[in-house]
């Protein structure tokens, strides 16, 4: 393929960056074939850990041994190497060969996987989140720097920058709307990586988690100060995130007295940059004030006392599973009550049998 060629080639798949789902394996293996590598990886950063590795042509126990051991170690992500936004840096010129043969990750790492050197593009570096294209080659290219300060390579790292500009001007503007949406209803909501990191909230999510009350936010990570509790919301963070199903949640908040429910669902993928797990998350507290007691509910919405009570748990944050337990039945016979609450009540799900409880007077 012509020089030429090479170049249209990877503008042609960098154009589709801004997609919902971007073709990263043609991303990734024109680039790779533009600059002269031998794999191409795109790497995302989220705090300290690695939350996705896109890649072609490289190797995958390499692929896994860096997130898992060795991007710690990574000479071109410490925090005394400058990183600016649309810049190259090459383990060439960050170890110079005397100190090659000393350093761990060279020897550990890039010799153990028959790399001799290592390049990358900086696509984003703010504070808590950093995305890259990293290039890989078996043996070393000493005039590496000057082709990569070539024009053509300034053209194919313009565009780049420009069509993740793009992608993330679409994630803002969608988020922003949104927001504005679910603030109107009186409900808030956030954005989090399926290991719990938030990435965006709405202000009126920032301002339950303030609270201290129930759901927080604790090292950039969604949190609970129950420990129990903590697990349970991580635990259907993973679940919403993995399988791509909607999660409902109940909370008790100890400072506003009235429940805080919780839903979660896998994220639309234009709000993230690779194929990172992401969940949407939407956060309502209900109205503070005493719950009817389970006879009063039972009266008032003709159901049976003991689907009354499964009733009232529910609106008090309580799971069917804790409920079964604390009243030793049959989780099956909970969820029957719960299956014959929604057909007398004309209810398709948990939350609109809790949001009718809520509306009964003590």
């Amino acid at each position: 393929m012509q020089p030429d060629a090479v170049l249209r080639s990877a503008l042609e798949a960098v154009h589709h960056l801004s997609d919902p789902d971007p073709p990263w394996s043609a991303i990734l293996s024109t680039a790779s074939r533009l600059v002269g590598s031998d794999a191409a990886v795109l790497i995302v950063f989220e705090g300290t850990g690695v939350v996705d590795v896109q890649q072609s042509g490289a190797d995958a126990a390499a692929v896994r041994d860096y997130a898992e051991h060795f991007h710690t170690e990574d000479v071109m992500t410490q925090p005394n190497v400058a990183k600016p936004e649309g810049s190259w840096l090459d383990t060439q010129a960050l170890l110079p060969k005397p100190l090659r043969e000393r350093n761990a990750y060279y020897v550990d790492f890039m010799c153990k996987h028959r790399m001799r050197q290592l390049y990358s593009f900086i696509i984003e570096n703010g504070p808590d989140r950093r995305t890259s294209f990293g290039f890989q080659r078996a043996s070393a290219w000493d005039g590496l720097s000057s082709f990569l300060a070539s024009d053509r390579i300034r053209a194919y790292s313009q565009a780049v920058q420009l069509a993740a500009e793009r992608r993330r001007a679409q994630a803002a503007s969608w988020l922003a709307a949104t927001d504005s949406a679910f603030d109107a209803l009186g409900e808030a909501s956030c954005l989090v990586h399926g290991t719990g990191h938030v990435v965006h909230a709405s202000p009126a999510a920032k301002a339950i988690f303030d609270t201290r009350g129930t759901v927080v936010v604790q090292g950039a990570r969604l949190s609970h100060p129950n420990a129990g509790e903590r697990e349970r919301l991580l635990a259907a963070v993973l679940r919403a995130a993995g399988a791509g199903r909607v999660e409902r949640l109940a909370f008790r908040d100890s400072r506003c007295g009235g429940p805080l429910h919780v839903e979660l669902t896998c994220a639309n993928p234009a709000l993230r940059f690779g194929r990172e797990p992401m969940v949407f998350i939407r956060l309502r507290r209900a109205a503070a004030g005493p719950l009817a007691s389970p006879d009063l509910l039972s009266q008032a919405l003709d159901i049976t006392l003991a689907e009354a009570r499964v009733l009232h748990a529910l609106a008090t944050g309580v799971s069917l599973n804790d409920f079964a337990l604390r009243r030793g039945v049959s989780i099956h016979t909970v969820r029957k009550q719960v299956a014959m609450m929604m057909v007398k009540m004309d209810c398709t799900r948990q939350v609109d049998l809790v949001r009718a409880a809520l509306r009964v007077g003590p």
